[in-house]
């Protein structure tokens, strides 16, 4: 069976499911390229400064937060 969309000919069938779906592709963004991250001029001795240096600046907001104890969940350590 053919698509009416392939003959001349198109009936009032296929205009109205062509319409129809016109605001569904309309409301649909385009496709957006994948974003690409800029080569790094860090030797890794500075990349790994930098780490350091995000994990003792989290360490240090993390210490600052206070949690009451009874949010803290009860367990033990064994050894």
């Amino acid at each position: 069976m053919d698509s009416p969309f392939t003959s001349a000919r198109v009936s009032r069938r296929a205009w109205t499911l062509l319409f129809t779906a016109l605001p569904v592709f309309a409301q649909a963004p385009p496709p957006q390229p994948a974003p690409v991250a800029a080569p790094s001029t860090d030797t890794p001795e500075q990349k790994m400064q930098k780490a350091i240096a995000d994990v003792r600046s989290v360490s240090e907001r993390l210490a600052q937060a206070d949690v009451p104890m009874d949010v803290e969940p009860a367990f033990m350590f064994r050894a």
